[in-house]
């Protein structure tokens, strides 16, 4: 036999057993250390922060302000969505394919997206030309022309996506969730009205912008291979502070126990939401919360896995969302699940959900949510993007500058006791919203079990 075969059985036998019953232990991890970040602060009011990472050339940004769709008017619900969108659709000195193609030419891209507080501008190009990049997002915002033809192609094109997006069961689920719990509120809009974007003028655009984007109501964030302070066209400078409108007064409302069955015959499967209004970004009860979440239904080791799908096999999706915001949050349990076994899902569902917060949490099952959580934030801040958005968030939210510093920390500092009393807060279903969108001639009757459902037709 040749001796390195020796070697190798040697090798085998004298190894240690390795026990296949027990998962590996997972190490202790360690905080995560943010980068040096450098502050500029100019005359107008815009906060400029910059962290160098010179691992890769190129450079990303963010641009946020404090615009989202939250601040639309009433019947206009969409605008912030429709101004952000058309940024990048024509400027006073550049047509919107003269942008497409100078981007192209840096290897760069710019995009808006909008959320119920916020407008972000994302951007990236290689490192090398990061003056360029700075030059044609500076013009895109502080120079749209918001071109009439480029706003009724958008409005052509959204509209058809809206009644797209409505005619999916989990979208008529997550809207008449958010109504529910939110009432008048801003954020119970999660999708504009198909009928308001018809409505919106370009003068409705220039107002909008004309109210909201200004470098006092503003964060740039990059973070890329840059030498120290960033150097910005002079129109960033030369752009002018003014006071920023709140958005429109509105109060969240108290968490009310509501049974509500959306009528859509021919569902062959019931698409329910069971959940509440829960707490803010900026909430001590934050990271308490959203490890409660994580167990109810955080992913394949959290209970809404294992009894609904796995044990019950009621559904392929079960699993939770906490989804917090800047002035309130939500926590719904969501599933799909077989017209049949509809009223045994749901009731096994709200059991779940009531354990959590009435029961203290297993040591072990919270070390791998905590090991779960802790190593999902680790992950993404390793990237660019990752870090970008994590750095945009604090900034936007007003969280304090050693967050990410403390992230790891806070999550493992939380006890069983504080995910329980969250758990019976904002997880136990005695104060939720019950939304079920299905055919009621199938599964109206057997969810009357549960209580009394309101029948309501689609909107």
């Amino acid at each position: 036999m040749k001796p390195w075969i020796l070697a190798l059985l040697a090798a085998a036998a004298g190894a240690q057993t390795v026990d296949l019953t027990k998962p590996p232990r997972t190490p202790p991890l360690a905080d995560y250390k943010l980068p040096p970040v450098t502050l500029t602060r100019a005359a107008n009011g815009l906060r400029v922060f910059v962290v160098e990472d010179r691992r890769f050339p190129i450079v990303t940004v963010r641009w946020g302000f404090q615009a989202g769709s939250k601040f639309d008017p009433g019947n206009l619900s969409g605008l912030a969505e429709t101004t952000a969108a058309l940024l990048k659709e024509g400027t006073t000195t550049r047509t919107s394919r003269e942008i497409a193609e100078e981007l192209a030419s840096i290897g760069g891209d710019i995009s808006a997206s909008t959320t119920p507080d916020h407008v972000i501008l994302s951007a990236s190009a290689l490192a090398e030309h990061l003056p360029k990049l700075m030059e044609i997002l500076g013009d895109v915002v502080l120079n749209p022309s918001f071109p009439e033809e480029e706003l009724e192609l958008y409005k052509q094109n959204r509209e058809q996506e809206l009644l797209a997006a409505r005619s999916q069961a989990d979208t008529l689920a997550d809207e008449r969730f958010n109504q529910v719990i939110y009432g008048k509120h801003p954020y119970a809009r999660i999708l504009p009205a198909g009928d308001s974007i018809a409505r919106i003028t370009r003068k409705d655009v220039m107002a909008f912008y004309s109210r909201y984007f200004a470098p006092n109501n503003s964060v740039l964030i990059a973070v890329g291979s840059i030498p120290g302070k960033i150097s910005l066209p002079s129109a960033y400078s030369d752009w002018k502070r003014k006071d920023v409108p709140p958005p429109p007064a509105a109060v969240i409302p108290a968490p009310e126990r509501r049974l509500v069955l959306v009528d859509r015959p021919g569902s062959v499967q019931a698409d329910v939401r069971v959940g509440r209004v829960a707490v803010k970004r900026s909430s001590p009860e934050y990271f308490p919360l959203l490890l409660a979440n994580s167990m109810l239904g955080g992913g394949m080791n959290s209970r809404m896995f294992r009894e609904i799908r796995e044990k019950k096999g009621y559904a392929y999706d079960a699993h939770s969302e906490f989804v917090p915001r800047l002035e309130a949050g939500s926590l719904a349990a969501v599933t799909q699940v077989r017209n049949e076994v509809a009223q045994p899902a749901l009731a096994d569902l709200l059991a779940i959900m009531k354990d959590l917060g009435s029961t203290p949490a297993p040591v072990a099952e919270l070390a791998i949510a905590k090991n779960f959580l802790s190593g999902t934030f680790v992950l993404s801040v390793e990237t660019q993007q990752g870090l970008a958005d994590r750095l945009t968030s604090v900034k936007l939210y007003g969280l304090p500058d050693d967050y990410l510093d403390k992230y790891v920390t806070h999550i493992q500092s939380v006890e069983p006791a504080q995910v329980r009393s969250v758990a019976a807060k904002y997880i136990d279903a005695k104060d939720s919203a019950l939304v079920v969108i299905g055919d009621a001639s199938k599964i109206a009757k057997d969810l009357e079990k549960l209580g009394k459902f309101a029948v309501e037709k689609p909107q």
